[in-house]
């Protein structure tokens, strides 16, 4: 796995594990808060670890095995708790799991292929064809294609054709895999292209109104449509460098939006939600008056 796309995973799991902790936080869950935390500093020594050497290669300055096994045991015990989370943050707590799934893998096998992230939790069903027979696979869909535009007889088959060819070649050649001209796009996102181009190949003739006009090139569409969408559902989908996109926090929660009622924290508590709930004698609801000492903040 390549070095670059290992800091970048780092920091997506950083700041989803830390968004999620201030949800737990707020929402009462102190052990699911801590746990988040504690995976939440296996990746910090594990950034630290891989900040240590600018070296491209992904097994220079590669942290501890006590690090690398922290981070799995912490992604092991957040998937054994899904069902505490509030349905809308299963997505970004889904997420977390995957960037530490493949923090693991790429750092216990860093010269390995990486396999993808689950697409929308259930895809591929199983991984039984090889990267690069689908691979292959893509560049011979993309020539059946352009092949239905070749017979096409009416406009809209040769267009839907044409564009589907194209969509279907241009993203294989830019994918993060072996047999690809540019390591570009995610393994997820190629992966989502081929089911929407293969389903867009079965109902292009029927929406788009040329399955009669045009049979044979309607049936070159649909055929090929089917192969991609049933090749993709057990395609065993490997990453060549890890490529990935940054994932942004959307921050804790608000208190007055809370799931549950819960009290006013003070101030000196805000930066803190999620991190700790340690006491403190600080008092920021104050101020300090040279000659009069603390006094009430104005508001």
């Amino acid at each position: 796995m390549d070095r670059t796309a290992l800091h970048l995973e780092t920091r997506n799991a950083l700041s989803l594990s830390d968004e999620l902790g201030r949800y737990e936080h707020a929402l009462g869950n102190e052990e699911l808060a801590a746990q988040l935390a504690a995976l939440r500093t296996a990746l910090s020594e594990l950034e630290r670890g891989l900040g240590r050497s600018h070296e491209p290669s992904p097994t220079a300055a590669t942290p501890s095995p006590a690090t690398v096994e922290g981070v799995g045991r912490g992604a092991e015990a957040l998937r054994s708790r899904r069902s505490e989370l509030p349905v809308v943050l299963l997505p970004r707590l889904d997420a977390l799991v995957a960037s530490a799934d493949r923090l693991v893998f790429g750092l216990s096998r860093p010269h390995a292929p990486v396999p993808s992230k689950p697409l929308l939790g259930i895809l591929p069903i199983a991984r039984v064809i090889p990267q690069d027979v689908h691979s292959v696979a893509d560049y011979v869909s993309g020539a059946a294609f352009l092949l239905s535009a070749k017979v096409a007889r009416t406009s809209r088959a040769r267009a839907c054709g044409t564009m589907l060819a194209l969509s279907g070649t241009s993203v294989s050649l830019l994918t993060d895999y072996r047999l690809s001209i540019a390591k570009l796009v995610p393994i997820e996102v190629h992966e989502a292209s081929d089911h929407l181009v293969g389903l867009s190949g079965v109902v292009a003739p029927f929406v788009l109104g040329y399955a009669k006009k045009d049979p044979i090139a309607s049936a070159i569409q649909i055929v090929t449509g089917l192969a991609v969408c049933v090749a993709s559902l057990f395609t065993d989908y490997r990453a060549s460098k890890g490529v990935t996109y940054p994932i942004r926090s959307k921050g804790g929660p608000d208190a007055v939006h809370a799931s549950i009622p819960r009290e006013r924290l003070p101030d000196a508590q805000r930066p803190l939600e999620g991190l700790s709930s340690a006491p403190t004698d600080w008092r920021p609801d104050e101020e300090w008056h040279a000659d009069e000492g603390w006094m009430p903040a104005s508001r």
